[in-house]
């Protein structure tokens, strides 16, 4: 029903039985009233009517604008119940006639149809029949089954849209009432205990809070509500004999706590600035307010200290022939688009008298009220569900889709796949309508298993993904793949197997029954590390129940306590499938960890190191910290940089975590206890005994985030010099630049052409410790290395790959030598940061000839396997493995427009692992790739009727391809395939549909996206690129290389 005017009920107001309404004022604390610019009017006789309209503007450059309307019935009903202080007036609140308009909309918009959420520079894929594919008979399955419509319409063709004016006042058919102080605060808003949307709820408040004030002249400063967080603003007062203006202005500095999660919405990094305006006559009513507000979003530091931006399009300039320039760039900003624009007016229009027969409606005093606050409420998964329903709409059949794939190879075709399984398993499946896991899951479950011993390249993407759907089909088909006799997969192709079953999200007790039984058969030597890190794994899932966890502990347990010291690669391998336990390790093993690391510890020092980092997610534990504690203060330096590397790996796990999951504890992180005492005090004292681990208790104490050690650090700096170190070394002219302490490390390109020494430096921590670094240098009086840094990308989106190459051997002895690399990635966008993975690959020949080898990969904190028939042996191994999760970014109401800033993270590692030998000599070349694909997008919705977004498609890779010799020798290429980052500006229009005629059915639905032209702003690498990084050398003599200690000592120190 339309309404223009909102009469009153004649009842009974301010505690009276019986009579007439009357109109009076607020009550005013003694003193209070002679600073008050008005005294506010309660006519609980009569209802005003506003008119509220917003208009929008957003994401920069892409200009899109949006203009929504509304009417707001305001209705006093009287003093507020006593717990407000009995200085406050109740409000009724009605709102209707609600209407959003796109401002700006194309001419001729494009449909968006894409799979991936990179439409500007996403692969074409043309799909080629392949007639001799073992995989054709899928195509003509009668197994098929045909995937529903999404929004489960049954006739497309029928659908009729509903043309109505006002299609959501159906939604805001339910009043609210709010609560204002004497001095203008709005102090609580009251919400039917019906009224459950939060779109609704939210746009509920705005034109409630647009109303709220400072009506007290001695408060030119003070605390007032607002839906994005608490702040205070800045008042100022204007009165006159028509009336009172109060403006208002607030910004970023001005917030002490926004509204949405922190782990959501990262305040540190966006500028907010307002103004304000309300105005009321000189009876004390409410007439009119106004005001505009700029959200920019991603910012650094050094933008959120400038009182302007840069324009944009100063910082697009590239040349994309000039490939490192494009690589070192800073240029490009993906944040310069990431803004919103919104101004708001609130006008009186109408006062008109209420009646009964109106307020049953419009006030609804038969309803239970309960406090909802002013703070915009948040839906934690809301950027997921958003994002897992346009995927819905893009993908088309899923059959199609994984047919595609089998036909043409090509990655790019489960993109979509991938993240939707992802993200139906990190909503709540069993209540989504459609879930696309159920057919991935069957066509795949037609796949002869046969077939994938000679297609294994094929099948395994397919099985990887399975394993991210999950489910218990999707187990039990997976662990048939490790029967040999049922599948005839190679040992090498199971193992990949059960690195995928490692990523199953949510894995039932039937899997680790499985695993325990082949672990205990007698055909599985080569798969058994391999099973016991996928068990440990899989048992650290909470979806494991603890008796089931238990029994894998107690198996790890009996390992632990059988071997001896003198099996010191037995036990690290032990105590890495304890890492993977993670934070669910018990007391017992937790004993046992600390007692080998101290036995075993003191002849094997890499024992002791591996079971500091096997505690490392449980680093919170009395035990555990007393034996880092201890470590700290009584063992050598690489026993100290080995706690305080662990801790700070620790501290990137919970950064990580907090971003998807919930984390109990946040120490290290978070907080300050007895370590940090003794990091502090020797960071500060800085003694012979720990000014080898100097940089690594500075950097310790930088990451934590607490404002006692911030002081710390500042009284370090006050008594030390701590400098930012500038290395120019000829390679072609490059600059190597190399900030200590700098929170911003960039080099234009893999280090120089001498490398970095194999030595002490922070900067390379995350490769080896120094003292892994130094024991290299003494044994192995023969060697060859090389340590680089490269980044690629641009600021906001990039990655950071760290590797490392050694090649040492010994003169004296059995052909003693060492073979190693190792890669290392980290990715960030906007202000989250993240891992990539690891890849470690080694080959070792100890004094007494024996032969070690291994090949690892470190994802998401879980060490993974590449196992090996047999370790003297030389061979050839690929491997792959993807991860997929989603992280919140930005939350925020801007007026209106509810923002979400969220982003689909798929980072993966390819490699190819080839060792050969002749000879007296062995060679090992390492192909590590890694692959870095981020969807981010950003949403704005207005009034669940249209949302406007931009899409932020993120395609970076890098290769590094490192060959070491026992003679010693060493050589490296890097390199790349093409890359792109791309921005789209897209709407989408929500409309109420009739897809029955009899009886008639309605459904709500998103259309198809429209994108903006132009649509897109670009950075890419259009060509592949290889360069020599390290041409082939060799060590004939001894070579001696000095540490490199960062920190520079005062001389009054050794005075």
């Amino acid at each position: 029903m339309q309404f223009v005017h909102i009469l009153a009920v004649l009842a009974i107001l301010f505690g009276r039985q019986g009579g007439d309404a009357v109109d009076t004022y607020v009550n005013v604390p003694s003193g209070a009233l002679p600073n008050l610019v008005t005294r506010l009017r309660c006519a609980t006789s009569e209802t005003l009517l506003y008119k509220y309209e917003t208009t929008t503007q957003l994401w920069g450059s892409t200009n899109q604008q949006f203009k929504t309307s509304c009417d707001v019935h305001i209705t006093c009903l009287g003093e507020a119940p006593d717990k407000y202080g009995g200085n406050a007036l109740l409000f009724n609140a009605f709102i209707n006639h609600v209407k959003v308009v796109l401002l700006n909309a194309p001419e001729h918009p494009e449909d968006y149809v894409s799979g991936d959420l990179n439409p500007v520079e996403a692969d074409v894929i043309i799909i080629k029949r392949v007639v001799s594919s073992p995989f054709e008979a899928l195509a003509s399955s009668n197994k098929r089954k045909k995937r529903q419509t999404f929004e489960g319409l049954s006739n497309v063709g029928q659908q009729i849209i509903v043309d109505e004016p006002y299609p959501i006042d159906d939604d805001m058919a339910i009043p609210c009432q709010f609560v204002q102080n004497y001095d203008g605060n709005i102090v609580d808003i009251l919400y039917a205990a019906a009224d459950t949307d939060i779109e609704i709820r939210n746009f509920k408040r705005n034109p409630i809070v647009a109303r709220s004030t400072q009506l007290s002249r001695e408060k030119a400063e003070a605390p007032t509500p607002s839906m994005a967080g608490e702040r205070k603003a800045a008042f100022t007062f204007k009165r006159g004999e028509s009336g009172s203006t109060i403006g208002k202005t607030y910004g970023s500095n001005d917030f002490t706590k926004f509204a949405a999660p922190s782990a959501g919405n990262d305040d540190t990094t966006t500028k907010l600035t307002a103004q304000e305006r309300q105005s009321f006559n000189a009876e004390g009513d409410f007439t009119s307010a106004s005001g505009s507000l700029t959200a920019h979003f991603g910012l650094d530091d050094t933008a959120l200290r400038s009182s302007k931006y840069a324009p944009p399009a100063a910082r697009r300039v590239l040349d994309p022939d000039d490939e490192d320039s494009v690589l070192r760039t800073a240029d490009v900003d993906i944040a310069d688009d990431l803004t919103a624009d919104a101004t708001f007016q609130m006008s009186l229009s109408t006062r008109a008298k209420r009646s009964a027969e109106t307020d049953d409606i419009a006030v609804r005093n038969d309803l239970d009220y309960v406090s909802g606050g002013l703070m915009a409420e948040y839906d934690r998964d809301s950027g997921k569900k958003n994002q897992l329903e346009i995927l819905l709409q893009s993908i088309g059949d899923v059959y199609d889709t994984l047919y595609q794939f089998v036909t043409t190879k090509s990655l790019i075709t489960l993109n979509a796949l991938q993240d939707i399984l992802q993200l139906e398993n990190e909503l709540d499946r069993e209540n989504l309508q459609y879930a696309v896991v159920r057919d991935v899951t069957h066509f795949v479950k037609q796949i002869d298993a046969r077939i994938c011993r000679d297609e294994w390249t094929t099948c395994s993407e397919l099985y990887q993904l399975l394993a991210l759907g999950g489910g218990s089909v999707a187990e039990r088909l997976l662990v048939e793949r490790l029967d040999p006799v049922l599948t005839q997969l190679t040992e090498d192709q199971q193992a990949d197997v059960l690195n995928y079953i490692t990523s199953m999200p949510k894995p039932s007790p039937y899997i680790l029954y499985f695993l325990k039984r082949i672990y205990n058969s007698e055909n599985t030597s080569m798969l058994l590390p391999t099973i016991r890190l996928t068990m440990a794994s899989v048992a650290s899932r909470d979806t494991i129940p603890e008796e089931v966890r238990a029994s894998v502990s107690d198996l790890l347990l009996s390992e632990l306590q059988e071997s001896s010291c003198e099996q010191a690669d037995a036990i690290i391998d032990v105590l890495q499938a304890v890492g993977n336990l993670g934070d669910t390790l018990s007391d017992r093993m937790i004993d046992d960890v600390i007692a080998k690391g101290s036995v075993c510890g003191r002849t094997h020092e890499a024992v002791s190191q591996a079971s500091m980092y096997a505690l490392r997610d449980v680093s919170d534990d009395d035990a555990v910290q007393t034996y880092y504690g201890q470590s700290l203060l009584d063992e050598d330096c690489d026993i100290k940089a080995a706690v305080i590397t662990t801790l700070i790996d620790r501290m990137f796990r919970i950064q990580e975590q907090q971003y998807t999951e919930s984390v109990e504890s946040k120490w290290p992180l978070i907080g300050f206890n007895e370590i940090d005492e003794i990091v502090a005090t020797n960071l500060l004292n800085l003694t012979d005994e720990f000014t080898c681990i100097g940089e690594e208790l500075y950097r310790y104490l930088e990451m934590k985030k607490n404002d006692k050690a911030v002081e710390i650090l500042e009284e370090f700096r006050k008594n030390y010099d701590v400098e930012e170190l500038l290395e120019d070394e000829e390679d072609d002219g490059e600059q190597n630049y190399n900030a200590t302490y700098s929170h911003e490390r960039q080099k234009r390109a893999w280090d120089h052409k001498t490398c970095s020494s194999w030595g002490h430096s922070t900067y390379y921590n995350i490769l080896q410790t120094s003292g892994q670094f130094s024991s290299d240098k003494n044994i192995y009086n023969r060697r060859r290395h090389c340590l680089a840094y490269k980044r690629v990308g641009v600021s906001k989106a990039n990655a950071k790959f760290y590797a490392g190459i050694f090649a040492g051997k010994r003169t004296s002895g059995l052909n003693q030598y060492k073979l190693f690399t190792k890669m290392v990635g980290k990715g960030q966008i906007f202000s989250k940061t993240f891992d990539i993975g690891t890849v470690l690959a080694y080959r070792i020949r100890s004094s007494l000839g024996i032969t070690y080898q291994r090949r690892y990969m470190v994802i998401a904190g879980k060490v993974l396997l590449k196992p090996d028939t047999n370790s003297v042996a030389c061979n050839t191994r690929t491997w792959h493995y993807e991860r997929n999760f989603y992280i919140p970014i930005y939350k925020i109401t801007i007026y209106i427009a509810s923002i979400d800033i969220g982003a689909q993270i798929r980072p993966r590692f390819e490699v190819n692992f080839i060792c050969k030998a002749k000879g007296s000599n062995t060679l090992l070349k390492v192909q590590p790739k890694a692959i870095l694909r981020i969807a981010a997008s950003a949403q704005a919705s207005f009034a669940k009727l249209v949302r406007g977004g931009i899409t932020i498609g993120v395609n970076l890779n890098f290769f590094i391809e490192t060959i070491t010799e026992s003679i010693p020798c060493i050589s490296g290429q890097y390199g790349y395939d093409p890359m792109t980052i791309s921005i789209e500006a897209w709407y989408q229009i929500r409309s109420k549909i009739k897809f029955q005629w009899w009886p008639p059915k309605f459904k709500w639905t998103w259309g198809s996206r429209k994108k903006y032209s132009p649509s897109s702003l670009k950075w890419k690498i259009s060509s592949p690129y290889r360069r020599t990084w390290l041409s082939r050398r060799c060590d004939v003599y001894r070579i001696n290389f000095p540490f490199n200690l960062s920190i520079r000592i005062p001389r009054r120190l050794f005075g």
